[in-house]
């Protein structure tokens, strides 16, 4: 993909793209089995989170062998009946005293449910997917008691309200340890964050903490939505953190993806106990991000016209594909229509002025297409105050092209963890010496 550059004005050169054809929202140019590119996401995500520890790519496509594109019925039946025929082999294995085999088996049954929920609509279906997503955690939970040391399952306590999340530790001791909190995005549960950073990785030696914010998760249920001032209870967090032996509040690290990439970088504008921010990818303005996707505009003004939808299934339309997304935004937001949706999104707003740590931005190129986007990086690498602000652009090339640089979760790991060991470990001595950092753009 061609790319012209514009210049900032601390040094950074931010390439400009051409949004290439076929690109669209989440999945950016890649196929991986579906034509319709929303239902390929979902597949994609279900094939990424099995390097995690998700369901095995066998039983991926085995999953969805007769699920079609616009069968959201099919992908949940499919999905979950999968998911209970792997929690049984996960009790049998329990009871044979196979320990790591049953919690790698619950952690499958858990992804296997949770990726049900991508197709089912908690405002037309809410019961249904509540006890799916009960049933979920019960089997995350049930992996996580089987891991040494124990994942622990902590509530943060938030406006008379519990946030409910998970704290992993390399070891038992209590030795301070850099920390790394991840805040969730849009659609995230807190156990998915925990497949990304945490499980599997306690030879790096970080702790690592989520914790489902006002809209994230299940916190709906409990009548808690999506707020502009998300650094509120994330600072809460950070309060809990402060109260533990083990973490050194000196090497706390924010990373976050998707609406994380706002959450987390309006927290580390307000609290200056954060000491590192990652964003994947930076947001500045919700609703500017969010109107890139030209689609939704066209989901907006045809939103009530069941001729529409229908039309859109007959002949194909990968809108059709939208409607169960939009209806989890509208519920964790708590709106009726996509139209309120986009209006309170407006509200969504932070100034990277006020950051003032080390600061990574990454972004997939297809993303970095969109005008906004692209616009986002530029004010950031220009606006922070700290000297450190380093960019990483994933290449569609390494299967990290799209949205968030999916869906490559290892490269997302591997640039997280190297660039905050080199920053943690230089910290110290860099203070001392009074040296500043270079801005740095990479591209892999």
């Amino acid at each position: 993909m061609k790319a012209t550059s514009n210049k900032t004005e601390n040094g950074v050169i931010v390439p400009q793209y051409k949004v290439p054809k076929y690109n669209k929202p989440l999945v950016g140019r890649m196929k991986f089995y579906y034509k319709n590119p929303i239902v390929d996401a979902y597949f994609s995500y279900l094939l990424a989170f099995g390097a995690r520890g998700g369901a095995d790519i066998g039983e991926a496509f085995y999953a969805v062998r007769n699920v079609g594109q616009y069968d959201t019925e099919a992908w949940v039946r499919e999905l979950t009946k999968l998911a209970g025929i792997i929690e049984l082999e996960a009790e049998k294995s329990l009871s044979g005293g196979h320990i790591i085999t049953a919690r790698e088996k619950f952690l499958r049954a858990y992804y296997l449910n949770r990726a049900a929920l991508m197709n089912l609509s908690p405002v037309r279906e809410t019961r249904r997917y509540n006890e799916i997503r009960d049933l979920s955690v019960k089997h995350f939970r049930k992996a996580a008691a089987l891991y040494s040391p124990p994942i622990e399952a902590i509530d943060i306590d938030f406006e008379g309200k519990k946030l409910p999340g998970y704290f992993i530790k390399p070891d038992n001791s209590n030795k301070k340890r850099p920390t790394l909190y991840v805040v969730g995005g849009g659609e995230s549960f807190s156990e998915d964050m925990c497949l990304l950073f945490g499980i599997g990785d306690n030879e790096r030696g970080y702790n690592v903490i989520t914790v489902d914010l006002p809209g994230m998760g299940n916190t709906a249920v409990h009548g808690m939505f999506m707020r502009p001032d998300m650094d509120k209870p994330a600072s809460k967090v950070i309060d809990y953190l402060e109260s533990r032996p083990d973490v050194d509040m000196e090497k706390l690290a924010l990373f976050g993806p998707s609406l994380g990439g706002y959450s987390a970088t309006k927290t580390a504008s307000h609290d200056k106990r954060v000491k590192a921010l990652i964003a994947n990818s930076i947001i500045l303005n919700m609703y500017d991000y969010l109107v890139q996707a030209k689609e939704l505009k066209t989901l907006v003004k045809y939103e009530n016209s069941a001729l529409f939808k229908f039309g859109a299934r007959v002949f194909g339309s990968w809108l059709a594909g939208l409607y169960n997304v939009m209806d989890v935004y509208k519920w964790r937001w708590n709106v009726n229509t996509i139209q309120e949706w986009l209006d309170a999104c407006k509200e969504f707003t932070t100034d990277p002025s006020g950051i003032e740590c080390p600061t990574l931005l990454m972004v997939g190129e297809d993303e970095l297409a969109y005008p906004a986007t692209h616009q986002f990086h530029v004010d950031a690498l220009d606006k922070i105050r700290h000297p450190k602000k380093d960019m990483v652009i994933g290449k569609a090339e390494m299967g990290a092209g799209g949205k968030n640089m999916l869906p490559n979760l290892t490269v997302i790991r591997h640039i997280v963890f190297d660039w905050l060991d080199e920053l943690f470990n230089d910290k110290n001595n860099e203070q001392k010496a009074g040296t500043k950092s270079e801005p740095e753009l990479a591209q892999l």
